[in-house]
This record gives C-alpha cells, structure tokens and sequence, in this order.
C-alpha cells in the first residue's frame, strides 16, 4: 500500500459542481475525499469491484469537520442511492469504511491479467508471500483441467484468492496447489448451486386449469388495505396472462401476491396512505404468507425465526425506508438456508470439532457482507464456540454451518434487539415451540433462546 499523507490541513477538497447539484454538498464532498484516498491505496478487487479500506485515523485525519457519526450517515445515503458499495459494519460501531465505488472494473482485471508476470510455483522449502499479480501457470492449470472444471471458472476465481491471500499476509511454498485446492472447492459449491436450481425448477408447473387466489393470500391482501374489487380484477388479468404465456414458478399464490402488489402500488390512486415506503422498527415480524412461502421452499421455521432479530438489526442500523420488508426477508433467509444446507452436502459424515478449527472463507464472507458483522468480532467468538462444543463431544456435519447460528444469536443479543412481550394469561412458550406461529414469537425471546447449540 503506497503511504497516503495524512498532513492535510492545507490540502484543499476538490468538489465536483455537478455531483453537489445532483447529491448534495454532504455527498460530494465525500466522494472527492474518498477518490483521492483511494489513489493512493492497493484495491481488493472482487466481482469486478475495486474494494478499499478507510481506516478510522485516516478518517479523521480526512473529514476533520466531520464525527463517526456523520460519515456513517453519508456513507450509507450514498449505498442508498447507488453510489457506494459497503462491506464493513457501521462506521461508528468498526471504526473503519470498507467501500468501493459502484463501477465494474472489468477492462482493468483483463489488462492485469494479459500484463501479469510469472511466480514461481514452487518456492523449495521457504514460504514466499502471493504476489500481487499472481497467475496459475499451465501446469496448474492442466491439473485443474483433468477435474473437468473450465478455464474461464478457473481464472474467474484468481482476483479473490490473490487479494484474499494478500490481505493476510501469510506464506506458502505451493501456490500453485492452494490455488487448486480453492478451484475444487469453488466448483463443488457452484455445481451444488446448480443442482438445487435445476431441482427448484423441476418443482416449478404451469398455471392449473382451475386456479383461483389462496384465501390466505387475499386476506393478506385485504389488511394491506387493497379493496377486494381490485384484488379480483387481478385475478382474471393474471390467469388470463399466465394461461397464454405458460410461466412455471413454485408457488403460484406468491407469485399472484407480488403481482397484486406492484400493479396496486404503480396505480395513481391519491387515497393511498401505504404506498410510502415505512422504515424498519423493533416491532417488525414477517407476514404469515411469508413465513409460509419459504416454509414451501422447505426451510426450517426455527431457521426462519432466528433470522428475524438480525434481519431487524442490519435494517435499523442502516436506517432504511422500504415498502417491500417481506421480499428483502425472504431474499436474506434463502441465502441463508443455501449456505447453511450446503454446509450439510458437502459433509454427509458428522464429525468433532478440532482444537484449532477456524471457520472458512465463505463463512466469513457471509457474517461479514450479509449480517455485517465486524471481522474482530467474528474472531472474538471463535474460542468460545471451540470450547462449548469440545465439552460437548457432538459432532456435526457443518461447523461454519453451527458457527453461523451461534455468531447471529451473539451480534442480536449484544445490540439489545427487544420488543415489549404481550403475554397471555400466564402462558410462556418458548420460540421452538410448534405451537405457536413465528408472528407470535418476540424478538426477546430469540434472543434468549439457545436452541442454536442442538
């Protein structure tokens, strides 16, 4: 990384006059500081994206006019409206903006690559660092090729695991043989992706002859305020259009649903108190058909109901205005349930955790970009977890799988997620219950729920 000086007291911020007109001064200034900053630093590029860290002094040293608080808060106006992409936990709770500007880098990662010098594969008995413009030679890639994996997959994962292996710093005498090791395992999950897709689409069937609304959809429908009249007259718009364009889906009555949505919210009609987008709050529970709908997709409603507190959590931090919670929750448990059923796959043979388990990459990836837990913490739980289960003596077919439970159930409990309980009579169930609807289940009970360690 090329030294950034941090004497900037007489450096003046360049602003763009467009982007204040269009953004704001707040925005704009942001993003000519940040552009600067980024000039000087070595990027992380993944997905076509070139990643950057600002770390909390540099800030400082940076937006002296500004506080924790209020770089978290134009940074995430920025995510909001495109500009910015984030990775990190909020500002004022990390200390650092893991961010990249919202532009594909593909043309640079080609010319990288066309330009990469050659590293020695073997480097005898001493462990060598992965150069920045590493690239598998022909015979790595010959080795890879007997497995049947293509080349273009092959290069496509070389970005992530040079900045990956960049970014820890440590040695190894084969790079070569890491690089294979992270193809095979790359391939598997890709091929495990591919199966479960084909086997959604081998559930999906054409609109029935005789279709009509779920009564539990339209009730829905119906506490959303959207009259029943026009409820129907999407119903006969909407057999109508999947009978001559013969669409297969899962689930015909989620997709009548969303479909009854958008046509009502796209209507300029001014008596529409709902069509605002409304942000998250503590009180916050999926719908019943949404909880149905992934219960369909054959998930676990226990599942399902631990990823409400942290569901609530990322939103109230990010401070978002949506109209559409119950899809974005829907979204976030599926990927969810992907990963933690892919842990399970991949391992069909239970076994103990070892003294120095460390969880993988994509584990890692998934508490840090999809719940945006801060990477101290994640480390932070580790022994613990090892202690707890070493105690234990069970195996299990997926530790990161365990892992994801246990760190979700920690980062809920420590920011306090709460709700005031409504109690009835005496009765006290606990949130496993099967008894009982998941809407029924408060945040404060999940929280002090350990059914995550069996």
């Amino acid at each position: 990384m090329s030294d950034y000086p941090l004497n900037t007291n007489d450096r003046p911020v360049v602003i763009s006059r467009d982007q204040a007109c269009q953004h704001g001064l707040e925005i704009a200034t942001l993003i000519s500081v940040l552009k600067e900053f980024s000039f000087y630093q070595d990027a992380r590029v993944r997905n076509g994206f070139r990643w950057y860290r600002l770390q909390k002094h540099h800030a400082q040293a940076l937006l002296p006019f500004w506080n924790d608080a209020d770089i978290e808060r134009i940074s995430q106006q920025m995510r909001s409206q495109g500009l910015l992409l984030l990775a990190s936990a909020p500002f004022t709770a990390c200390g650092e903006l893991k961010f990249a500007f919202n532009e594909r880098q593909q043309q640079q990662e080609s010319q990288s690559r066309e330009t990469a010098a050659p590293q020695p594969e073997f480097t005898g008995g001493q462990k060598l660092p992965i150069a920045p413009n590493w690239q598998p030679n022909p015979e790595t890639l010959t080795r890879i090729g007997e497995h049947a994996i293509p080349e273009s997959f092959t290069r496509a994962q070389v970005p992530e695991f040079v900045s990956y292996w960049r970014e820890r710093g440590d040695g190894q005498r084969a790079w070569g043989a890491k690089f294979q090791t992270h193809v095979l395992r790359r391939w598997r999950q890709h091929q495990t992706d591919q199966a479960r897709l084909q086997k959604n689409q081998s559930q999906q069937t054409t609109l029935p002859p005789n279709w009509q609304p779920d009564n539990q959809v339209v009730a829905q429908l119906r506490n959303e305020d959207i009259p029943l009249a026009h409820i129907e007259d999407c119903a006969n718009r909407f057999r109508l259009y999947y009978r001559e364009t013969g669409t297969t889906t899962a689930s015909w009555s989620m997709t009548f649903y969303s479909w009854v949505k958008k046509d009502w919210q796209e209507k300029e009609t001014p008596f529409l108190p709902n069509r605002k987008p409304v942000p998250m709050t503590s009180q916050w529970r999926p719908a019943e058909h949404t909880i149905t709908y992934l219960a369909q997709l054959d998930i676990d409603r226990q599942f399902i109901s631990e990823c409400i507190p942290e569901f609530v959590h990322k939103w109230i931090e990010n401070g978002g205005f949506r109209s559409n919670w119950g899809d974005l929750f829907s979204q976030h448990v599926s990927k969810q349930w992907a990963y933690f059923r892919e842990g399970v796959e991949i391992n069909p043979t239970a076994t103990l955790i070892n003294q120095q388990w460390q969880p993988s990459i994509e584990c890692r990836e998934l508490l840090q970009q999809q719940c945006e837990m801060s990477e101290a913490f994640i480390n932070a739980q580790i022994p613990e977890f090892v202690l707890y289960w070493r105690n234990r003596g069970e195996p299990k077919h997926s530790w990161d799988s365990i892992f994801i439970r246990h760190s979700k159930y920690i980062w809920a409990k420590q920011h306090q997620l709460s709700t005031n309980q409504q109690t009835h009579g005496n009765e006290r169930q606990q949130p496993g219950d099967p008894k009982r609807s998941t809407r029924d289940v408060s945040l404060e009970e999940n929280l002090t729920d350990r059914s995550w360690a069996y």
